[in-house]
């Protein structure tokens, strides 16, 4: 009996010993990629900032640089931002009509709410989808007390395009004509 327990005492204390080694193995190579990657950082930054320096034009100074990368990117960006306000708006509205302090008519009125919310939104997918299949690509659509404003990346737009575009705008919002707004953006992709 005591020879088996101390063939299990023998066990126990290598795979105590295994488990610690590989523990420490774990933590030694962590901390390696930690330093490794921080290192890789420093020279990487430090390189940017010396090519942005040589490629700044100095002869010029006082003109405006764009940081942002193109107007695609700020379409995309603010149809972002517009879903998760829209998201946080209806998660407020849905914190309302589930609280139990709340009177039935506050809920509803929520309720309500978050059902405009979410036709506005359809009705703003709808334009954008509509209008990118007609060629009007990075086009935002905005509904907001029953005005609609469309920004779409054009440098100008002909009378047929705003009329095309006015078509499709007023037909998927049900919004009329003097409550449009058509905000061609120049392309900064150039």
């Amino acid at each position: 009996m005591k020879k088996i327990f101390k063939k299990n005492q023998i066990i126990i204390t290598v795979l105590a010993l295994m488990i610690a080694v590989a523990g420490y193995i774990n933590y030694a190579d962590g901390v390696k990629k930690k330093n490794a990657a921080a290192n890789k950082t420093k020279e990487v930054v430090g390189t940017d900032v010396d090519k942005d320096l040589k490629d700044v034009d100095i002869a010029e100074p006082g003109n405006t640089v764009f940081t942002s990368g193109s107007t695609s990117q700020f379409i995309v960006s603010a149809k972002l931002e517009r879903e998760q306000m829209r998201a946080s708006n209806k998660q407020t509205l849905l914190d309302i009509i589930n609280n139990v302090n709340i009177s039935e008519a506050e809920k509803t009125a929520a309720s309500e709410k978050m059902v405009a919310i979410t036709t506005s939104s359809e009705k703003e997918v709808a334009a954008e989808l509509m209008l990118e299949a007609k060629g009007f690509n990075n086009v935002i659509v905005s509904i907001l007390n029953d005005k609609v404003d469309v920004v779409v990346e054009r440098e100008s737009l002909t009378e047929t395009e705003i009329a095309q575009i006015e078509d499709i705008v007023t037909r998927k919002t049900d919004v009329p004509v003097t409550n449009l707004t058509i905000t061609p953006v120049e392309s900064r992709d150039k």
